[in-house]
């Protein structure tokens, strides 16, 4: 059984976890950095989820404790806060998940994540359709720049059907795709000025990009799957802080997953270095859920 530390100054919080997971995970929790420390020197956890703001030690001061102590110990960050005001401290602390505190809480949305952590179990998009009924629509094989146009205009036309207003997944959708195409290309790897045309690309068998299509009852998404990862944490990180702070503005590369996380209600980016990327995207049908933009990087 895994075991999992919560460190979080609320009560309420602390109890709500404990109850939840308790019977999923060798669960233990802490109010602040200190006693979590204390914690560590006498176990040995899996997994260490702590709250951003705490009395003492911040929670990404702690971390980076953590990381130095204990390197094998996998990390998240859990806030109610603005979470785009974090980005260049994950990026700097090595911190792939910060999770929002939803109202109400999302226990399904943390029991994802953690698994998706403590596994390393992180691709397709139907390991993220949990919450009932679990369809997929379809798959995909993107062999070239103008197939995906023809790929993304059939994925919006079954999503309209059955969702309704989906223009926002359609502008997202154009870019993760196209950011796929262009860069599974091996002979495409120069950076595009901003305002230039993507050139006509022709993917070889080795290079296609995989799209597939689902929903659960809470939710629909699309997974866009490349097979040359040449993505990693710190390179999504670094390019989601330029875009937040605006000194990306300019920037082509690093738009489309900006825009990806604007406009989805969760994005999800999953890599295995030098073998294959994924974006995925979901979208909730109510409004709950809404508005909360976290930051999920896996990385194996």
């Amino acid at each position: 059984m895994y075991k999992i530390l919560f460190v979080d100054d609320e009560d309420h919080i602390r109890s709500m976890l404990l109850e939840y997971f308790g019977e999923m995970y060798d669960i233990a929790a802490a109010r602040d950095a200190a006693s979590a420390l204390e914690m560590m020197e006498q176990s040995a956890f899996d997994l260490v989820v702590s709250d951003i703001s705490m009395p003492g030690m911040s929670g990404p001061d702690f971390l980076r404790e953590v990381h130095t102590l204990y390197p094998k110990t996998k990390s998240a960050l859990l806030t109610s806060l603005n979470i785009d005001e974090y980005i260049a401290l994950a990026r700097q602390n090595s911190i792939s998940s910060v999770i929002p505190k939803t109202v109400p809480f999302n226990f399904k949305e943390l029991e994802l994540v953690l698994e998706r952590l403590l596994t390393g179990e992180i691709f397709g998009l139907t390991r993220y359709l949990i919450h009932g009924e679990r369809v997929v629509l379809g798959w995909y094989d993107v062999k070239s720049s103008a197939e995906s146009q023809k790929v993304r205009d059939k994925i919006i036309s079954e999503l309209q059907d059955k969702f309704g207003d989906v223009e926002d997944t359609r502008l997202i959708l154009d870019e993760i795709l196209t950011n796929a195409v262009y860069h599974a290309s091996a002979k495409q790897t120069a950076q595009m000025p901003k305002g230039a045309k993507f050139p006509e690309v022709r993917l070889n068998p080795s290079e296609f990009v995989y799209v597939q299509v689902g929903y659960d009852d809470e939710k629909y998404g699309i997974s866009v799957l490349d097979t040359q990862g040449r993505l990693t944490r710190d390179m999504v990180l670094g390019k989601m802080e330029r875009q937040v702070s605006g000194e990306g503005l300019l920037d082509v590369s690093g738009r489309g997953l900006h825009m990806s996380r604007l406009f989805a209600d969760r994005m999800v980016i999953n890599i295995e270095r030098n073998k294959r990327t994924e974006v995925i995207i979901m979208n909730y049908y109510g409004v709950k859920y809404r508005g909360y933009k976290p930051i999920y990087i896996n990385e194996i």
